[in-house]
């Protein structure tokens, strides 16, 4: 008789690691055991090329705090007999702990390390607890705004006590070598220039925040070169201009960025910045690469604009490519290019204004890269924000003067009055060229037309149970919006149905559920549409496009404001209408533009539905307000959460 040989039972805990900071424990597969270490912070790690892969990493203190209570949990899930015990499990433990591998968990961790102005360096990167502990053990200040680390040391020095203590090798370290300025001391807040919507008392005071240590909300940006004209005259750069169709104001627009190394084109949505800045561009670069950073969905479009100009044009999307002279980038990426950054001549940043925030890494990484690259052309619609930190980011993005300036020093000379905003508008025109659609003297203008709607009582009351609820204002906010834009939508459908069988219309929403409704609303019309929401992939995107700007019986172009309201060219509509109005001026004015812009030939007719007694009405005053206020200055923006935070307080006081 054979002998049956039974299979030895599984180990609860396979193998574990230590690093000083965490475990890394690889388990036998329990029904319900990522609850128990979720519970203990624990992270489960997917990626296949981890050498942990399929482990999970546990903060230290959640074990040795309880071993074998982490035992017994687990041991409890298991549906059959487990060859552990108490014993060897915490054998196990300490068995780690005993061999320590300080490298256990640095797999795909990249940091950067870059010099400042005056000494020091300013590290960044990936979090590690290791990395913090080496950085306290040097005495470093963290820069709570940036979540980095400023340190009185030599690059040199601290990525070699990274290296020793905890196993990194030299490709996880980026050593910069853009200097890096002291942006302000991130101590100013914002200031209310505007009234906000108030339905019940004043707004609240703000309290001031206890600093967490001299020089804690520091923000460091790097020195980028200061604006310089160019050896361009106006007789060379008609000549480079004859080679080219465009327009009068397009000429004057090439023209202003060729004089200088560095300039903000602010031209109207529609007036064609992206062809002036190819062909200035192009001209300056004479043959050298160039880098555009643009919206991740514009990528198509720019690559276009750059082929009208130049067929045989050599294009890079989303990669470095030695031997392209043009290189396509969207914001996220920006960080892949900042040892590539030398390689340019001329750098084109589309939608400048998303550079607002200097604590954003985009925006870092946006300097780093502009320090190093001789020509830097900004463009945007909407140049100027409401916030004084927000300008002031872009003017020293520009390497503008005023952008040098202290930030304080700059909120008081130049904010808090229609005098002062104007005084800034003076030094900046040489800098900035804006120009609006009245240069376009083909275009047969835009009409807004507001709409009244009534609630049914049954809605009223649906509407006052939401204003009066419990929830936080922007709980009831968010909420009250999505009640408003459902009520609307037989409206629009009844809209569109008036059309002549002739026009085109854009139909914008803020919420995808309110396209998904339409869509099929149209469709069981008989109404051909094509919709646009920020999941659908770029061929997706562009073929929605395509087909309503070139498919007569596509008539209709449904939304979502943030995916389908900038930078798309859709000129085969002549109606607009809102589901729901956006957040900001700026929002409403580019979502407006996808129409009426060059290139259309007919009344663009904007529609905008507002339901009677309702926060309608008061978003719609604030926006009022938020274009007064640009008018100081050029087409002024406040930050859609900003503006939501306005009217929630103001909810919070009028319901309270």
């Amino acid at each position: 008789m054979s002998t049956l040989l039974k299979r030895p039972l599984p180990a609860l805990l396979k193998a574990a690691v230590y690093d000083g900071y965490d475990y890394g424990l690889s388990l036998t597969y329990l029904e319900g055991g990522n609850k128990v270490l979720l519970a203990r912070q624990g992270y489960y790690i997917r990626r296949s090329e981890h050498p942990l892969h399929r482990a999970w990493r546990v903060p230290k203190h959640h074990i040795h705090a309880d071993p074998e209570g982490l035992f017994a949990d687990l041991k409890a899930l298991a549906s059959t007999d487990l060859r552990e015990t108490p014993d060897s499990f915490i054998a196990k433990l300490n068995e780690a702990r005993e061999h320590q591998d300080r490298s256990a968990f640095i797999w795909g961790m990249h940091l950067r390390l870059a010099p400042l102005l005056g000494g020091g360096v300013l590290a960044s990167g990936d979090y590690h607890p290791g990395v913090v502990a080496v950085y306290k053990r040097m005495g470093g200040l963290y820069l709570s705004q940036m979540r980095a680390w400023k340190l009185a040391s030599s690059a040199e020095i601290v990525k070699l006590n990274l290296v020793e203590e905890l196993g990194f090798v030299d490709a996880q370290i980026e050593v910069l070598t853009t200097l890096q300025q002291l942006h302000s001391d991130g101590s100013l807040t914002s200031v209310r220039a505007t009234d906000g919507i108030c339905i019940g008392g004043d707004f609240p005071q703000g309290e001031e925040k206890a600093e967490a240590g001299e020089g804690a909300k520091d923000i460091f940006l790097a020195s980028v070169a200061g604006i310089q004209r160019t050896q361009w005259t106006d007789a060379g750069i008609e000549e480079a201009l004859q080679q080219y169709s465009l327009y009068d104001h397009q000429h004057a627009g090439v023209r202003h960025l060729l004089l200088r190394n560095s300039a903000l084109l602010a031209d109207d949505m529609g007036l064609g910045k992206s062809r002036q800045a190819v062909v200035a561009a192009e001209i300056q670069s004479a043959g050298r690469p160039v880098l555009i950073v643009c919206l991740l969905s514009l990528i198509i479009n720019w690559e276009r604009e750059i082929r009208a100009v130049n067929p045989d044009a050599r294009i890079a999307r989303q990669r470095f490519d030695n031997d392209a002279q043009w290189v396509l980038v969207n914001y996220e990426r920006l960080g892949d290019y900042l040892q590539t950054a030398k390689h340019f001549a001329v750098l084109v940043i589309d939608e400048a204004h998303r550079l607002k925030e200097p604590t954003a890494l985009w925006t870092r990484h946006a300097f780093d890269i502009a320090a190093q690259i001789p020509y830097r052309y900004l463009l945007t619609g909407t140049p100027v924000l409401n916030r004084e930190l927000e300008l002031h980011t872009l003017l020293r993005l520009s390497g503008h003067s005023i952008g040098l300036m202290p930030l304080k020093e700059f909120c008081r000379d130049f904010t808090g009055s229609t005098e002062f905003r104007q005084a800034l508008r003076a030094q900046l025109s040489d800098w900035m060229l804006r120009r609006r659609k009245d240069v376009l003297t083909q275009l047969k203008g835009k009409q807004r037309q507001l709409l009244s709607l009534s609630m049914t009582s049954e809605q009223r009351e649906q509407y006052d149970a939401v204003f009066h609820g419990s929830e936080s204002a922007l709980a009831r906010i968010g909420r009250l919006r999505i009640l408003l834009e459902r009520i609307k939508l037989p409206s629009v459908l009844e809209l569109v149905q008036e059309l002549d069988v002739e026009d085109k219309v854009i139909v914008f929403c803020e919420f995808k559920e309110s396209v998904f409704a339409l869509t099929e609303e149209f469709e069981r019309l008989g109404i051909q549409a094509v919709t646009l929401i920020g999941s659908h992939s770029f061929t997706k995107r562009q073929k929605a496009i395509d087909r309503f700007q070139t498919d007569p019986d596509t008539r209709v172009f449904i939304g979502t404001t943030s995916a389908a309201g900038t930078g798309n060219n859709l000129t085969a509509a002549n109606y607009v209408i809102f589901a729901s109005l956006p957040w900001t001026p700026a929002l409403q004015d580019q979502a407006e533009d996808r129409a009426y812009r060059n290139g259309q030939l007919r009344l663009v007719v904007v529609k905008i539905p507002m339901v009677e007694g309702s926060i309608d009405q008061q978003l719609w005053s604030m926006l009022e307000g938020k274009r007064a206020l640009a008018r100081d200055l050029v087409e002024g923006v406040d930050e859609p959460d900003s503006m939501m935070r306005t009217m929630a307080r103001s909810l919070e006081y009028s319901s309270g």
